[in-house]
């Protein structure tokens, strides 16, 4: 799973823990509903001012917002 992906996966998981529509993430955040439903499908990647908004509208730390991606090209 690519970053975006994982991305887009984490801000739609949080959105629905606080029971929220799409609509209610875009109004808190101020951003554009049709923008976030790109960024939760992984469609679209997410500047890091957008990112910033909606981590604060979810009230996480944006870090929070790609937890679980792991990168294929790190050698362990």
């Amino acid at each position: 799973m690519t970053l975006v992906e994982t991305f887009g996966r984490n801000v739609r998981e949080a959105r629905q823990e606080k029971g929220w529509s799409q609509e209610k993430l875009a109004l808190e955040a101020g951003v554009k509903r049709a923008y976030l439903s790109e960024v939760e499908s992984g469609k679209r990647s997410a500047t890091l001012s957008f990112a910033e908004k909606l981590a604060i509208a979810l009230q996480c730390e944006p870090a929070d917002l790609m937890k679980g991606w792991v990168n294929p090209g790190k050698v362990a």
